[in-house]
Parts: structure tokens; sequence; C-alpha cells
């Protein structure tokens, strides 16, 4: 990584392998040596004030450490290069499991990671193969709730790839599911936390296989278990089915009961742990 000038006498970020070795100030780049370009007008425009605040403090070696993760993942998954914002998050994400890895070796517990599991089955293998590559990059052996987290991640990078609706219409329909959960629990989510983030991932996608009838991209769940959760977690149930007949009615589409059931295990782990 290394600041540079471009040909409009710019100063931008320039990302690539070997970038700066053996050059000094004033010497010529050329775009062979480039991976990746932040101009000032993504910063302005795309980029956010947190991310550009993570721009200055990620080191060069994470920025090369997420230009091969992000490569390697974005392969396995079939998709362009992660744009910016993404590139960033996982670059900023990165850089703080890392700085932790070296004082918390605790691998924190994460329920249902199972769910995650099943219901990303690529974007959790992208995020095994992650972690094998920063083990062999560095040495650092990252706790297997990065699993999760990084999942999470090859998810919303291919969200701009997969989307078949306006983003404006996606982000009503989720803000009005949320509304609804909010009622129903006479309640107020932390959007700041990781339940509500991850919460929120869930909702897209799961609205977007209602819209495009894609419900049989989900793994069946057996009908004992799914008459368990109705009975245990009830009001979560509810405020599910809540979520769905707004779905329904507004996209003129079905939901099926383990489209419910998933939903409902998000729902109760989104307002019982606001963290």
């Amino acid at each position: 990584m290394a600041w540079i000038i471009d040909d409009h006498n710019e100063r931008v970020i320039a990302i690539g392998k070997g970038l700066s070795f053996g050059k000094q100030a004033g010497d010529n780049v050329t775009l062979a040596e480039i991976e990746r370009i932040f101009t000032d007008d993504k910063k302005v425009d795309e980029i956010s004030a947190s991310m550009r605040q993570a721009l200055e403090n990620i080191s060069a070696d994470t920025f090369l450490l997420t230009e091969e993760i992000s490569d390697q993942a974005a392969a396995l998954l079939s998709i362009d290069k992660f744009d910016d914002n993404h590139f960033l998050a996982l670059a900023d994400h990165l850089n703080y499991a890392m700085k932790r890895s070296d004082t918390d070796t605790i691998d924190y517990p994460e329920n249902l990671r199972w769910e995650v599991k099943k219901l990303y089955p690529k974007e959790h293998d992208a995020a095994v193969d992650a972690l094998y590559l920063i083990e062999k990059k560095t040495g650092v052996r990252l706790p297997e709730s990065e699993q999760t987290f990084l999942t999470y991640h090859f998810v919303n990078a291919q969200y701009d790839s997969d989307i078949n609706i306006q983003t404006k219409k996606l982000t009503e329909l989720v803000n009005r599911a949320v509304e609804i959960i909010q009622y129903h629990y006479q309640t107020l989510l932390n959007q700041n936390s990781v339940n509500y983030i991850r919460f929120v991932t869930h909702l897209r996608y799961f609205i977007l296989r209602q819209i495009n009838h894609e419900n049989d991209k989900i793994p069946k769940i057996d009908e004992q278990l799914i008459e368990v959760v109705k009975k245990n977690y009830r009001k979560a149930y509810q405020a599910a089915e809540k979520v769905g007949k707004m779905i329904e009615t507004t996209q003129n589409c079905e939901v099926n009961t383990d489209e419910l059931f998933y939903l409902t295990l998000h729902i109760d782990r989104v307002t019982q742990r606001q963290n």
C-alpha cells in the first residue's frame, strides 16, 4: 500500500503486492503494479466517515492480506472483485481481529453456528478457507467464531451482485419488518449491535428469497422441530408470522414454515441480546 499522486495531481491510496518495494519518493508507479485504488471521489461518495478513519489505521500488510482473502472468496463464490465498501469493511474487521488475537485468544461461544453453515454453505466454506489463509500467511490462528463473522462479510459482498429488486424497495421492506418486530415486542432494537447486523443480513436475504420464489434454497426442517420452536419461542414465532404476512401481502408470494422457523430464531436472538 502506498500514497501516490495520480495523473490528475490528486493524492490517492494504491494497493498492490510489492508496490513500494525498492521505490523512493517521487518514483513512478505503473498501472500493472496496482490492484486497487481509493480516490478522493470514492472517499466522499462511497466510503463512510468510519471507513475513512479505518483506511488510515489499517496496515499495508492487512490490506494485502484482505486483497488475497477477497480474491479467494470471490473466485469460490463466482462473483467479481469486492467493491470498495465491502473490501474496506472486511479489511477493518480483519485488522481488529488480528489485533485482538494478540491479547485475547478466547473463542466466544456462537449459538446457532450450524444455522449459518446451513443457510450459507458456500460463504461458510469461503470463511473457513480464509482462516486457513490467514494462519498460513501470518501464523495467527483466529477463533472459530470468526467463521460466522467472515461468512456474513461474504454474504454481504454478494448483495449488490444478486439483488433483483431496487435497493430502495428492499430497504423499505426491511424497515417495515423491523417496525413490525419492534411494535410486537414494544421495544427499540439496538441497531449498533452485532446481533442486529446479523439479523438485518438474514432479513434481506429472506425477503429476496420470497420475492424471487427461491424457498428451495434453504434446508427443510423437521415438522416436530418446527412445533418445538412454535411452543418454546411463541412470541418470536408470532412476530415472524406477522412479518411473513406483510411480505406475502405486499409481494404476492407465499412464505413457508421453514422460512418462518429460521426467521423466528433470528427474531428471538435479536430481541433477547441487545449487544
